[in-house]
């Protein structure tokens, strides 16, 4: 059967494939919230009804807080963290609504499974095929494809500076290209910084209401929006195009050796970055860890809507 890689699947292998190996093969996952994760997908699914023209603004805000609801907090310092989260993905979903401008969209939320073609020969992978779930695909006034990613990030001016070697874009460049059959002329990135605002205090304590907090905040937004908006177009040269095909055929031929030698390979470099590895204690052979901090996914890619065996 045909493997699926997508670009979340193939940067987590680049990360370690012990990693990869766990959350898409063994497909575990942490019980702990991910916070990022959580807002991504809640940030996502309020911009993809509004950008097909089903909901308003409310609306927006309305669909995307519900993907939060199946948290469900413990403790009061949960019940904090899930409010004040709620707030401030409300607040990023508004700003976006209120400031990006209008694109006349050709696809929404389009996903794809394409062949992996050897760029030597022309020949399909029997073993692996690429796919993923693109934002966007908006037509410009000349006629040109563009393929539209909605990003939330800590920084933008930091998080401008991956353009030139995100991988993601590039794939998705390609894929659509392959998808619709004719040249895409790059990518437009949507981007809303996160904010680390919190509701005041005084000797520790909270002196703000909810209500308060979220008009400040949205306030922050509006009296600032080139610090915390953006919206470029990224280029993607036809060199950058083919080192990406030749690349990809390598990440088959390397999950193929893989699989022949038995062998997943640890990146212990990696075991305390961001945060630190949610698979650390699986690692470690903590006793216990397997069933007390994770549990099975029904599905292979959290990322697609469509599930794979």
């Amino acid at each position: 059967m045909v493997e699926l890689l997508t670009h979340s699947r193939i940067t987590m292998r680049q990360t370690c494939p012990t990693k990869e190996w766990l959350w898409y093969v063994e497909r575990l996952r942490p019980r702990e919230v991910s916070w990022a994760l959580s807002i991504g997908s809640a940030w996502h699914r309020g911009l993809e009804l509004w950008q097909r023209g089903e909901v308003d603004e409310d609306g927006a805000v309305r669909t995307g807080l519900e993907t939060l609801d199946w948290i469900r907090p413990e403790s009061e310092e949960e019940r904090y963290k899930l409010q004040l989260e709620r707030i401030r993905t409300e607040c990023m979903i508004r700003f976006a609504v209120r400031h990006f401008k209008p694109r006349r969209l050709v696809a929404v939320e389009r996903e794809f499974e394409i062949p992996i073609l050897n760029p030597a020969t022309g020949h399909k992978s029997r073993k692996y095929a690429l796919g993923g779930k693109i934002d966007g695909i908006c037509e410009d006034e000349h006629g040109n494809l563009w393929i539209l990613e909605n990003k939330t990030t800590a920084s933008i001016e930091q998080f401008k500076q991956s353009y030139g070697m995100s991988q993601q874009l590039t794939l998705y460049v390609y894929a659509a290209s392959r998808v619709f059959d004719r040249p895409i002329a790059g990518a437009i990135v949507r981007a809303v910084q996160k904010s680390r605002m919190e509701p005041k205090r005084r000797n520790g304590e909270v002196v703000e209401t909810w209500e308060d907090f979220r008009d400040r905040l949205l306030a922050e937004y509006e009296s600032n929006p080139d610090k915390y908006l953006s919206e470029d177009e990224v280029i993607r040269a036809p060199e950058q195009i083919k080192q990406f095909e030749s690349e990809l055929w390598m990440e088959c031929l390397e999950r193929n050796w893989q699989a022949r030698s038995g062998v997943v390979r640890h990146n212990t470099a990696n075991c305390h970055q961001y945060g630190g590895c949610p698979f650390l204690p699986l690692c470690l052979n903590v006793e216990g860890a397997r069933e007390s901090l994770y549990f099975l996914s029904t599905q292979q890619h959290d990322e697609l809507s469509i599930e794979t065996a």
